[in-house]
């Protein structure tokens, strides 16, 4: 197994307390069976508290359930209760490995961070060349091995050399990746590759990828009013070059993080429909609290998954 990381990986660290967006909040904690199986023989009183708390969800699956949106071990210190009294070694497998990601590719493994840690996020957008780790090298003997992740490594390498092409503004850039990958996928089809046609698109504005947003599964109230007010004047709203410039990190992570599913889906414009919608809900609400120094919370498209 090949095990790839990016240049920021090792870098992280939790700044517990000192985190502006605790990930000890708003939603319910897994718990593993391994992780709940010692829970069941700790002692005393905050043994007793952790068997008092554990719950099955919706899911039937072991949780802590959030009270008053705070995991019930999450203290006033913003610290930790099961840390503190018996080691990060005993956290649940969800608490310990957050932000950290693992995905498998045949023989490659790919280690990247979330971007709904604040902290992991800062790193991705710090990191002068965050994804050089990821480059060609991942390729070697992998035509070998399977056919369809090879071409989709290369395809990849690819779409990440137009997002960094600096001499378009980055709504072209993207454009151009989407209509390549537009190619790609007619290969994955079995189907004779041809160029997107653009004319009989309806001139909708972007309200539409807005009122999608609404339906997901949103945690903060205050992001779905954030949400809900820049969708009311969203196609009046214009991207600023100086969020360009952050989003192409965002746009990387997003490649590098979702476009490898498609050795599985057979989807790879999936990655690319997920950019495009990105690029238009936050850049749009980047153009409208920005200027007024309004903070908004990470939205849902923002992380892997709406559960960790």
């Amino acid at each position: 197994m090949r095990e790839i990381y990016p240049a920021f990986y090792k870098k992280f660290k939790c700044i517990a307390n000192r985190c502006e967006d605790s990930c000890c909040k708003d939603w319910d904690i897994d718990i593993d069976s391994k992780t709940e199986r010692f829970y069941q023989t700790v002692q005393g009183a905050l043994g007793d508290k952790i068997r008092r708390k554990l719950a099955d969800d919706e899911y039937n699956e072991r949780v802590f359930k959030v009270e008053n949106g705070r995991c019930p071990f999450w203290n006033q210190d913003m610290l930790c209760d099961i840390f503190i009294g018996i080691g990060e070694e005993h956290l649940s497998e969800t608490c310990g490995s957050f932000p950290r990601v693992a995905i498998e590719y045949g023989d490659i493994r790919e280690h990247i961070l979330s971007f709904a840690c604040p902290e992991a996020a800062r790193l991705m957008l710090r990191e002068e060349q965050p994804y050089a780790d990821f480059g060609i090298q991942e390729l070697d003997g992998a035509e070998e091995d399977d056919e369809v992740l090879g071409f989709l490594l290369k395809a990849r390498t690819r779409s990440a050399q137009m997002l960094l092409n600096h001499e378009q503004p980055f709504a072209y850039r993207l454009a151009d990746c989407l209509e390549f990958n537009a190619q790609v996928q007619a290969v994955l089809d079995g189907e004779e590759p041809s160029p997107l046609n653009f004319d009989d698109a309806e001139q909708s504005g972007c309200g539409f990828v807005f009122e999608l947003h609404k339906g997901f599964e949103i945690m903060s109230p205050a992001w779905k009013q954030a949400l809900a007010d820049t969708a009311e004047q969203s196609d009046a709203l214009a991207i600023s070059e100086g969020f360009d410039r952050d989003f192409e990190q965002f746009a990387l992570y997003y490649l590098y993080r979702y476009y490898l599913e498609a050795v599985r889906s057979g989807d790879v414009l999936y990655c690319l429909r997920r950019i495009v919608c990105a690029y238009l809900v936050t850049g749009k609400m980047d153009a409208d609290f920005a200027p007024r120094a309004i903070p908004i919370r990470a939205c849902a498209c923002c992380s892997a998954t709406p559960r960790r």
